[in-house]
């Protein structure tokens, strides 16, 4: 059994872990979106703006679960005029901290609602960040070693063109590669649940830098294909043992009582 071949059954034990404890019907229904969630061939820059401005809401250690019940009640699509582009760019933010603030603070930093403005701006200057996603050519779905080749090759032409741009918040590996997972692409976001349990496993070293971050991806991509399973659904599962506070609840306490117990007994 080679060296990979041993993380691969890490995970798979991982896995069969979550699984003995999951919590339905949650779990099942979580799973099946991260299963289905396809990347859109119609996707256009207001889909984009309102993509992005979703996930600067969650950004910055904000709680995850109050965000969540913030973009769910359309309180902060409202405060953004619903995305257009045209629209947005036209906002002042201090007027939309004092109109809205009350009703969308769960994203816990008014500095935010600047930089949303400023990538709608970004957005507009560019001309369509819709057009240069296609134009990376990073395959929609990875079926083979060559595809994840071609990932990381499409990646870096993006994240290039979005720090050339001066692009606010998608200039990193980690939120760029949220984003991506977001729209459906085959990938994972690096961040410090997932690192945490992608040093358990011996897939990395260290939890932190560039080069850790996209090794941590990159197995996890090569393990799915292997597996024929989806990378968003190894994210899932990945989520759910660290015990990240939206991921909780997907399955029965007890899974993390006896995840203490064991740690204490070892």
């Amino acid at each position: 059994m080679n060296e990979n071949e041993v993380v691969f059954t890490k995970i798979d034990k991982l896995i069969g872990a979550v699984e003995s404890f999951k919590f339905e019907p949650v779990f099942s229904s979580e799973k099946s979106r991260r299963q289905h969630n396809q990347v859109s061939p119609l996707l256009n820059d207001n889909e984009i703006l309102k993509i992005f401005s979703h996930l600067i809401a969650y950004s910055q250690n904000a709680n995850s679960e109050i965000v969540e019940q913030v973009l769910k009640s359309g309180k902060f699509d409202e405060a953004f005029e619903n995305f257009e582009i045209e629209k947005v760019i036209k906002l002042n933010p201090c007027d939309i901290a004092d109109n809205h603030w009350n009703l969308i603070k769960g994203i816990r930093q008014q500095g935010k609602l600047f930089h949303i403005v400023t990538l709608a701006r970004k957005i507009k200057t560019i001309g369509s960040i819709s057009k240069i996603l296609n134009e990376t050519n990073i395959p929609k779905q990875i079926k083979s070693k060559e595809d994840i080749d071609k990932f990381w090759q499409g990646f870096e032409k993006l994240l290039t063109t979005l720090k050339t741009n001066k692009i606010p918040f998608f200039q990193s590996t980690t939120s760029l590669l949220h984003f991506l997972l977001d729209i459906g692409y085959d990938c994972v976001k690096p961040d410090l649940v997932v690192m945490k349990v992608a040093k358990k496993l011996n897939i990395i070293e260290l939890e932190t830098g560039d080069k850790n971050f996209r090794k941590a991806v990159r197995f996890i991509q090569e393990y799915s294909l292997d597996r024929n399973i989806r990378p968003s659904i190894v994210d899932f599962y990945f989520l759910i043992d660290e015990g990240q506070m939206g991921a909780r609840k997907f399955v029965r306490k007890e899974f993390y009582e006896n995840a203490k117990l064991n740690k204490l007994t070892a």
